[in-house]
C-alpha cells in the first residue's frame, strides 16, 4: 500500500472511547488516520488514544533527556473476550 502523507484533526464518532482530549486528536499520516477510524468504530476496541503515552529516556547520542510519544494505546477484547492492552507504532516498512 502506498504511503499517504496527510495531516489533520480526527473527529471521533465515539468520543467516549477516546482516552484523552477527544477534541484534539491529531493524525500525522493517512495510515494513522486509518488506525484512528478502525479504533473508533471497531466494537472490540474499548478504549484508545493517540500520542497520550510518553516514555522518557536519556539519548545515547547527546546524553540528554528526551520524550518518546507512542503512536497508539489500545484496549480491546480478544477472540476469547479477554481484555488486552496494546501499544502500536505506525511506520512505513523502511523505518
Amino acid at each position: 500500500m502506498a504511503y499517504e502523507y496527510k495531516q489533520g484533526f480526527f473527529k471521533p464518532t465515539n468520543p467516549d472511547k477516546y482516552n484523552g482530549d477527544a477534541n484534539n486528536i491529531v493524525y500525522r499520516s493517512g495510515w494513522e488516520k486509518r488506525v484512528m477510524q478502525w479504533a473508533d468504530t471497531n466494537k472490540s476496541v474499548l478504549k484508545w488514544s493517540s500520542e497520550e503515552i510518553i516514555i522518557p529516556y536519556i539519548s545515547p547520542v547527546d546524553n540528554r533527556p528526551h520524550r518518546y510519544f507512542v503512536d497508539f494505546y489500545v484496549e480491546a477484547l480478544d477472540n476469547n473476550g479477554n481484555r488486552q492492552t496494546y501499544l502500536l507504532e505506525v511506520k512505513p516498512a523502511a523505518q
